[in-house]
């Protein structure tokens, strides 16, 4: 029986020789210092507070600046609406849709029917080319003069430079 011990060892060294060094040179070793710098996260907690009396009220929580990356994790919302009214949705309506469910909350002090949405997420939005509103929608039943509806909402998050 012949050994192929000869015929192997001949095969790595002209493989060896073909291929070059095996060790990378330092010029082609990225070190951390060459390597892109990461900005830290901007906390951002926002609430607005607005009144209406239509029945699409669009409360434009945040303003995402232009360039930037604004990671949310967290919207509540209270829309208060005359009694005997009810509101049927809350939602993100830019610069993307989300939907949250809406709960009775009962009457308040003054006799307002009250609902709240409140929802834990991970939504990331932008960079966008120029400064982009958070809006967040309630849509109810009744609207026009004396039926003043108010939503209230708060958005926690991050801000981020790309």
């Amino acid at each position: 029986m012949r050994s192929l011990l000869p015929v192997g060892g001949a095969l790595l060294v002209v493989l060896a020789l073909i291929s070059g060094p095996a060790v990378a040179q330092p010029s082609q070793v990225a070190t951390p210092s060459s390597a892109a710098a990461t900005t830290p996260a901007e906390p951002v907690n926002a609430f607005k507070q607005i009144s209406s009396a239509s029945n699409q009220t669009d409360n434009h929580v945040f303003t995402i600046p232009a360039g930037k990356r604004l990671v949310i994790d967290y919207v509540s919302a209270k829309g208060e609406v005359p009694a005997g009214d009810s509101v049927s949705d809350i939602h993100l309506n830019n610069p993307v849709v989300h939907f949250f469910v809406v709960s009775t909350q009962g009457t308040d002090i003054n006799g307002k029917s009250v609902f709240s949405a409140a929802q834990s997420l991970h939504v990331t939005l932008g960079p966008f080319p120029r400064p982009t509103d958070v809006v967040v929608r309630m849509e109810r039943r009744t609207f026009g003069p004396g039926n003043e509806a108010t939503l209230a909402v708060s958005l926690a998050g991050s801000l981020l430079t790309p």
